[in-house]
């Protein structure tokens, strides 16, 4: 299955939001440029590493670092990553464990392996007349994700990232959003794959968590990737004890209520080299 961060809707994002973009073979290589410095090179979730066109590719953009986030560690029988002078990061830039829902599985079968107050919550959010819509209103999202993010004291602005991505995927982008008669609770920005649907950004009001409107949310995107065609619903992220993140944790425990299994990668490697 090919990761979202291999895939040309991807790689038209990262363009949009001004990183340049070359293939080595099917491989997707970000590259940001930086002022006098040189520049950074990102290769996230690719089986296939092919070390000498990376190091042309370093050469070629004058990079002073190389960020590889491999899908799967070293196959049986190749050098590891750490053998061409990477080091193991501390701080991985994508997650580095997340939660894959089986989607092949039918909706009854999902309920029943979900935890039993996460199917109650659900009954609880739907009793509240709690509305989920699709939407394309994007930049509303947008700015709510933002202002909710403010509240609980962790913004960093990411309207730029949130319309771009879902310009970006086009078809292959979902926006669910919650209501109570007029008032926003939530919503979530889905994006898609050939095969995966990921629960990429997603928020609510205070008003929502008492309404369990994120819990309706997820259960609703998990519907609409299957009915689109989708096998795997990947959480998007967990906490991972390996790069501990603390803020994690609650997230993690509704993300784990819903079932599924967890899957972990290897994290980040990274070359440091002179820009010459």
């Amino acid at each position: 299955m090919i990761d979202l961060r291999q895939t040309p809707e991807y790689a038209k994002y990262i363009a949009g939001i001004g990183w340049k973009v070359e293939k080595i073979g099917n491989v997707y290589c970000y590259i940001k440029k930086i002022p006098i410095i040189g520049s950074v090179i990102k290769i996230q979730r690719s089986q296939e590493i092919d070390f000498t066109e990376i190091n042309k590719l370093a050469k070629k953009y004058r990079a002073f670092q190389i960020v590889i986030e491999p899908r799967k560690a070293s196959p049986q029988g190749k050098p590891p990553i750490t053998s061409h002078g990477f080091k193991p990061s501390k701080h991985p830039f994508l997650p580095s464990k997340t939660i894959h829902i089986d989607l092949t599985k039918s909706e009854k079968q999902l309920l029943k392996e979900m935890h039993y107050k996460t199917r109650y919550n659900i009954k609880i959010a739907q009793k509240n007349k709690v509305d989920i819509k699709i939407s394309n209103d994007i930049g509303n999202f947008a700015k709510f994700w933002n202002r909710q993010s403010l509240i609980k004291g962790r913004f960093i602005p990411q309207n730029k990232e949130i319309t771009g991505l879902y310009k970006a995927f086009g078809k292959k982008a979902n926006l669910l959003i919650a209501y109570q008669n007029k008032n926003l609770l939530g919503g979530i920005l889905m994006l898609r794959t050939s095969q995966i649907a990921y629960y990429m950004y997603a928020a609510s009001s205070d008003l929502g968590k008492k309404l369990f409107a994120p819990t309706l949310l997820a259960w609703e995107a998990i519907r609409l990737a299957k009915k689109k065609g989708s096998k795997v619903f990947d959480f998007e992220g967990i906490y991972d004890e390996r790069f501990p993140l603390p803020a994690w944790r609650g997230f993690t425990r509704f993300k784990k209520s819903f079932g599924g299994s967890e899957v972990e990668y290897p994290g980040a490697f990274t070359k440091f080299r002179i820009p010459l």
